[in-house]
């Protein structure tokens, strides 16, 4: 929604004990996708109206602004993302802010983002359908009016300089105001074939604080982008990982990740301000030349990972298994079956199992399990 210029605080940790490997950059290195929702600086400044007229035209707009953390890229409406990746892999330092994020707010002028991080379990440098989302949990995420499983479809208007009309999965709709300001023709992506949009994610309690015709935009404590301006403290404007959590709102252990995505964490608008719209600047590596844990290669399968829901074993991040054993706490091989990355065991009583995995060069991983 604002635009403003914030300078941009580089912060270079050293931390000792720690191995170091070759120099990285603290920065993002790579747009993998940019999706922003319906908003008055669409088509106009992201990107500009000439390099609005197709997908690899914003696409390079995008990785123009964010690659090195040179320029903002703004998200839209409530939805809208970015999904940026690093030429490293991001470590959790237990203890420790692991990353911080850059954006465009100023006191009483928040527009916090919603931050989620992926790990490339299969190496191939972009976040696939099975390699899960994490949403880092920020001081909101408990709210009773943060409302988790959002949908929202945008579709896109008839005319030139119209509203764009919105419904919602909790039976609402609204409009993403066109207002006067936006001298483009549409706030809908040009770029869109679509007639309309439709994204999901966690949305937000509203910030607004209005005092006769002058809006407010309020921060929240911690935990999201473009909520603090970035010369403030390191608790207000950086993340850490182990703030991550499944879909469920369980913690997850992760000890790095590869991709981070951005989305606009509110729907409202503000009067004259318009839509309230995430702005990214960038993201930093608070310690971009610390290594991968020892014990975790990430270029072999000693980075798996075995979820189990409703006894339901799916493994992610090994594409050569050969075979799945699981043995009771005596030693008797309870269950067994070949060349799957999945298998039911629903017919296993629940309890405590020694999961072995055997790969096709003969390597052996034992985890303990509970089903």
């Amino acid at each position: 929604m604002k635009i403003r210029i914030s300078s941009v605080l580089l912060v270079v940790a050293t931390l000792f004990g720690m191995a170091v490997s070759a120099q990285s950059s603290a920065t993002i290195s790579k747009v993998i996708e940019y999706r922003p929702a319906p908003g008055q600086h669409i088509n106009r400044l992201f990107p500009p109206a000439n390099e609005s007229d197709t997908y690899e035209k914003a696409l390079a707009y995008a990785n123009s602004a964010l690659v090195g953390n040179k320029k903002m890229l703004g998200l839209g409406a409530f939805g809208g993302y970015v999904i940026v990746a690093f030429d490293h892999s991001i470590v959790n330092v237990k203890g420790e802010y692991d990353f911080k994020g850059l954006g465009n707010a100023f006191p009483n002028g928040a527009e916090p983002g919603v931050v989620m991080v992926c790990q490339d379990l299969n190496n191939n440098g972009k976040p696939d359908d099975d390699e899960p989302w994490y949403e880092l949990a920020g001081s909101e995420y408990s709210n009773e009016s943060t409302v988790h499983d959002y949908e929202i479809t945008y579709y896109r208007p008839d005319g030139v300089k119209e509203d764009v009309k919105w419904t919602d999965n909790k039976g609402d709709e609204g409009f993403v105001k066109h207002i006067s300001y936006a001298t483009q023709d549409h706030i809908y992506p040009n770029w869109v074939s679509e007639d309309k949009i439709t994204f999901k994610g966690t949305k937000l309690p509203t910030n607004i604080v209005q005092q006769g015709t002058y809006f407010k935009l309020l921060a929240f404590d911690y935990g999201y982008i473009d909520n603090h301006s970035n010369s403030s403290s390191i608790e207000q404007v950086s993340f850490k990982i182990d703030w991550a959590v499944d879909k469920d709102g369980n913690n997850v252990d992760l000890k790095y990740i590869d991709f981070v995505r951005v989305h606009t964490g509110q729907l409202q608008e503000a009067g004259l301000l318009g839509e309230t719209s995430t702005e990214l600047k960038g993201i930093e590596d608070l310690h971009p030349n610390v290594q991968i844990p020892s014990g975790i290669d990430k270029h072999s399968n000693d980075k798996l990972q075995l979820l189990i829901k409703q006894k339901r074993l799916t493994i992610l991040g090994a594409s050569n298994v050969t075979e799945i054993a699981l043995f009771d706490l005596t030693g008797k091989k309870c269950f067994s079956i070949q060349n799957q990355n999945e298998a039911e065991l629903g017919k296993l009583p629940n309890g405590v199992y020694i999961i072995r995995l055997r790969l096709s060069n003969n390597h052996i991983i034992q985890k303990k399990i509970i089903l």
